[in-house]
C-alpha cells in the first residue's frame, strides 16, 4: 500500500492555523508551489539508497571546508 499523496494546500493551511501564521490568499499559491517542490526533492533523496558504511556528518557549517 502506497502512502497518501501529499496535499500541499491542506498542509499549508493546517500548519498555518496551528502556529497562528496568517497566509494572505494571494500568497497561498506560492506557498503551495514551494511545498510541492520541497516534497519532490525530499522524495528524490529518500529514494536513494546509502551504503551501510556511510555515516551522517555530526555537524554541517556552511562555507567551511572539510
Amino acid at each position: 500500500m502506497s502512502p497518501p499523496e501529499f496535499d500541499a494546500e491542506a498542509y499549508a493551511r493546517e500548519t498555518a492555523r496551528l502556529i497562528r501564521l496568517p497566509i494572505d490568499a494571494a500568497h497561498l499559491p506560492g506557498v503551495v508551489q514551494n511545498l510541492r517542490l520541497a516534497a519532490r526533492m525530499a522524495a528524490m533523496i529518500e529514494a536513494r539508497a546509502l551504503p551501510r558504511d556511510v555515516e551522517a556528518a555530526p555537524v554541517f557549517i556552511a562555507g567551511r571546508r572539510a
